[in-house]
């Protein structure tokens, strides 16, 4: 309430885009509304073409075969006892709790229950599942909120952003109604990408042959009815959108993954897939989710890539040294303390003398020879580029290497003796939460060596810690087995041929080239502030309410520029928006992934406990500075949305 008894005048907030960044922050706005916000009206908006907690990425009309990277106790929305936040900690489920405990009742898709039913800790849930999960937390963010807070969905688009005379804000939306709010957040999470003059050359090339080219997108997005059944299809990159391709193009047009007899997998093909020749500069598979628990002692907080260590190492920081050596402990803890009979010292012992020493030091490499077998040295250079320095004269001889070296990979993450790797993620995980909080406070400025060496530490994470599940590289084998996949090797090129009208695939690995009038580049565009397709960005930045930024680790794209510290959005002189704010991986601040591992301290959930607050403040305040009229919730000056209301059965 305010000084003298009576209730605040109402106030309005709006959310553009309604996926996990803005489900994050209502939850945190819900928890901390008893302590900062006095009895009054307030309304929230939000604004996406896509349902409400899920947005367009975990969105319901995806194929099955779909799904997440991340295991399903990997996965939560809300807060626990490691968060430090000035917020209350309200602990939920994580989506391996939700699915045992929620999800069976709730869900009302049979599919999606059946898979509830089935879902274990470890399970990979489709992404249709994860959007469920997420529904079902923003409707809980909605049922903890306090009476005279409403909450209006609209399905439709932001394209414009206006202000008037008292400082109110007026989102323009795709189908002609407005919302006017107090204060907006710029929430729309991973937007689209731009093509640049190759790729639209590309594309020219593809439609006057006949052919087709796709470029990098999401993978579940775009139309793939242009490879027919039988064709070559030439594909750069073996990433995570490489794997959605491999299964939509197999799995969703019919086929069928068999286990045999003495535990092989192999592949029933429909005759509707084309043939997959993959390629990329490694030329193998991203490495497969890290599943191994570990069994000797926890690696702890990092040690020597910490934001500290990152700063004090100055311009010329050599910030990739720093996370190796971070990987190395971890890996070497885990090796030494879980199977000292392959180590020919104690673990204390090399401890000591590995903390003193430079990464890449030729002390180092002798400490380790003189303590660890050959087998078990760890070697980031070959584990990072398998295949430099190898020519294979045919694609029968690349595709014999291809096969232990992929079941190799899958041992590693699924055979107890394996556990060092573990280790060493576990270490590559706190050092990467390291660096996004550094990302996040230098807002992408940073000095070009440091830049060359976040480009280095970003690709070596995505490569060894955001990789498929490892059923997915099993299925990988099957389909090679079944001549369904071929591989092309490492650094991967692909030019065109007018004369014949295909596409040209070579690289370093062959000796031969493989000629396709298909080809497809397999992997997510970097978000593009200008060129990715959000009418409000651009009509931002084009009139001069936002600025730009290119980022250290994507050439040719360009992030909304959102204040370090507070994310408030500046104009084009550099003033900061007091009403405006952006999050989210299209800007330069609050960039952070969606989901959390629990128990991890995730910056996710500081940011949006600071943000949550930020906000119910300035909010309360903006209430204090009005007449308080008839306490009724001021509504948009076209109003199509109906009210949400708390899910039956929900609870804070």
């Amino acid at each position: 309430m305010t000084g003298n008894g009576h209730a605040l005048a109402p106030v309005s907030l709006a959310f553009v885009g309604a996926g996990p960044r803005t489900t994050g922050v209502l939850e945190r706005i819900a928890a901390n509304f008893a302590e900062v916000w006095p009895r009054g009206a307030l309304r929230i908006d939000v604004v996406d073409p896509f349902p409400p907690g899920g947005g367009r990425v975990w969105r319901p009309d995806q194929a099955a075969h779909m799904l997440m990277n991340s295991r399903a106790a990997d996965v939560t929305m809300f807060t626990d006892e490691s968060i430090e936040c000035a917020g209350p900690i309200t602990p939920g489920p994580t989506l391996a709790d939700w699915a045992a405990g929620y999800g069976g009742r709730e869900i009302s898709a049979p599919d999606l229950a059946a898979e509830a039913r089935s879902l274990t800790p470890d399970s990979f849930p489709s992404r249709r599942f994860a959007g469920e999960y997420l529904r079902w937390c923003f409707r809980r963010a909605l049922a903890a909120l306090h009476e005279g807070v409403a909450v209006h969905d609209h399905r439709a688009a932001a394209v414009a952003l206006t202000e008037s005379a008292d400082g109110r804000q007026r989102l323009a939306l795709s189908d002609g109604s407005a919302v006017v709010a107090d204060v907006v957040v710029l929430a729309q999470g991973n937007i689209d990408g731009s093509p640049d003059p190759e790729q639209r050359a590309r594309a020219a090339f593809a439609g006057r042959h006949r052919g087709t080219y796709l470029p990098p997108s999401c993978t579940a997005d775009i139309d793939l009815s242009g490879l027919p059944p039988g064709a070559d299809v030439l594909v750069s990159g073996f990433g995570l959108a490489f794997v959605d391709l491999m299964s939509l193009l197999t799995e969703e047009r019919g086929g069928r993954f068999v286990r045999q007899t003495g535990g092989e997998l192999a592949y029933r093909p429909s005759g509707a897939e084309p043939v997959l020749w993959v390629g990329s500069r490694r030329g193998v598979p991203h490495l497969p989710k890290q599943g191994l628990a570990l069994l000797g002692a926890d690696p702890g907080p990092p040690r020597f890539a910490t934001v500290e260590a990152f700063r004090a190492a100055g311009a010329a920081a050599d910030l990739w040294s720093l996370t190796a050596k971070e990987f190395g402990w971890g890996y070497y803890q885990e090796l030494f303390t879980a199977h000292p009979e392959r180590t020919a010292r104690s673990w204390p012992e090399f401890a000591r003398s590995y903390e003193k020493l430079d990464w890449d030091s030729a002390a180092l490499h002798a400490l380790v020879e003189e303590s660890v077998a050959p087998a078990d040295r760890l070697d980031l250079e070959v584990l990072q580029r398998p295949l430099a320095g190898l020519r294979f004269a045919s694609e029968r001889e690349l595709g014999a290497w291809m096969l232990p070296y992929v079941r190799a990979t899958v041992d590693r993450v699924t055979l107890p003796g394996h556990s060092a790797w573990a280790g060493g993620a576990r270490s590559l995980f706190t050092a990467g939460n390291q660096l996004a909080e550094l990302l996040v406070s230098y807002g992408g400025e940073l000095d070009p060596k440091a830049t060359a060496a976040i480009e280095r530490i970003s690709e070596f994470n995505s490569f060894f810690s955001s990789g498929p599940p490892p059923f997915r590289l099993e299925q990988l084998l099957a389909l090679f087995r079944a001549g369904t996949v071929r591989f092309l090797g490492a650094g991967t090129r692909v030019r065109t041929d007018e004369s014949a009208g295909v596409f040209v695939a070579s690289s370093g690995s062959l000796a031969v080239e493989r000629r396709a009038r298909h080809f497809v580049e397999a992997r997510l565009a970097a978000p593009d502030v200008l060129g990715g397709g959000d009418l409000l960005l651009s009509a931002m930045v084009a009139g001069g309410q936002a600025q730009t930024r290119g980022v250290a680790y994507a050439q040719n794209v360009l992030r909304l520029v959102a204040q370090d510290g507070d994310y408030r959005v500046p104009d084009r002189s550099g003033r900061p928006h007091p009403r405006r704010y952006a999050l989210g991986a299209f800007a330069t601040g609050g960039s952070l992934g969606s989901f959390s591992v629990p128990g991890t301290n995730s910056p996710f959930f500081r940011q949006n406990d600071e943000v949550g607050r930020r906000l119910l403040r300035q909010l309360r305040a903006l209430a204090q500075q009005r007449p308080a009229p008839a306490a009724t919730v001021p509504r948009p000056s076209a109003e199509p949305a109906a009210k949400i209301g708390p899910a039956p059965g929900t609870s804070s």
